[in-house]
């Protein structure tokens, strides 16, 4: 992995982190379309980190669900096909009338982008600490 494409996947993966972050901040005050976005953010900017850091291309929407079945055959982790789906539902969320949306659920789902952080960060090839 080349310096600037280090700097990419590391920049990639800091952004997931924040938006993570402000998806919980945003579920603290109710503000669930934010939250909802945020959640689908750190999921999506997690992906782009790793399709840079493996050489994957990824420059629309569509690459995100081939991103995520090559890392999960990759991680051979079963768990990142649900992920997946919950980050798919965080987006979704978008196009939802407020009355419609779960605060409950939205916070299990944002949890569960926790998790898919965790799962996809060695496919980075970043080191922590």
């Amino acid at each position: 992995m080349t310096a600037d494409n280090l700097d990419e996947v590391a920049g990639y993966e800091a952004q997931a982190r924040e938006f993570l972050a402000k998806g919980r901040e945003y579920l603290a005050v109710g503000d669930l379309h934010q939250a909802s976005e945020k959640g689908w953010g750190a999921a999506a900017h997690m992906a782009k980190a790793v399709a840079s850091a493996q050489g994957w291309r990824y420059s629309r929407h569509g690459h995100f669900h081939r991103i995520m079945n090559q890392a999960q055959q990759l991680t051979g982790s079963d768990r990142l096909r649900y992920l997946h789906g919950r980050a798919e539902i965080l987006h979704i969320n978008y196009y939802d009338l407020k009355d419609e949306l779960n605060a409950e659920t939205i916070g299990n789902d944002i949890k569960d982008m926790a998790e898919l952080i965790e799962i996809l960060y060695p496919l980075t090839g970043l080191t922590s600490g």
